[in-house]
């Protein structure tokens, strides 16, 4: 199956980053095009996971105006720091078991977005490549509203 993840659109800057964080308006600009690019995908995508926090949920209602499937709230899907305590390691567990999850559940023809944080891409690194979760990991920025393609098997 194919897993898109996808880095929430641009927020607008506050003090301290939270769950209520809205999208700027060029991130509202870029979860459309981003939606209208992977619309040539619209026939095989079953579904949006999303983050719990709002701008994810934001980017990924948008980029729905092209598929109308559900979007799941996920909330293995929110950012680094959410879980109090939870370490580097952790959260990339967290993102691999998840990951595990819907590969169980969908088709291996099947499409599935992942709307979630920036460094959380390194559990679908991780996954993608079969690497180990370590406190070694890169804590890998990533654009926002940029998505990525990973291919998974049923395990």
């Amino acid at each position: 199956m194919k897993v898109i993840y996808i880095h929430h659109g641009q927020r607008k800057r506050v003090k301290t980053a939270g769950l209520e964080d809205d999208l700027t308006v060029l991130g509202e600009e870029d979860a459309a095009l981003s939606g209208k690019i992977l619309s040539c995908y619209k026939d095989r995508v079953r579904a949006i996971y999303s983050s719990n926090f709002f701008r994810c949920k934001k980017t990924a209602q948008i980029i729905n105006q092209n598929f109308g499937v559900e979007i799941i709230e996920e909330s293995r899907l929110n950012e680094f720091g959410s879980l109090k305590g939870e370490s580097w390691t952790e959260l990339q567990t967290r993102i691999m078991d998840f990951l595990d999850e819907i590969c169980q559940t969908y088709n291996d023809d099947d499409i599935v977005f992942c709307v979630t944080s920036g460094v959380n891409i390194v559990g679908f690194i991780n996954k993608a490549y079969g690497l180990a979760p370590s406190e070694n990991a890169p804590f890998l920025p990533i654009i926002s509203c940029s998505p990525v393609g990973f291919e998974f098997k049923k395990t």
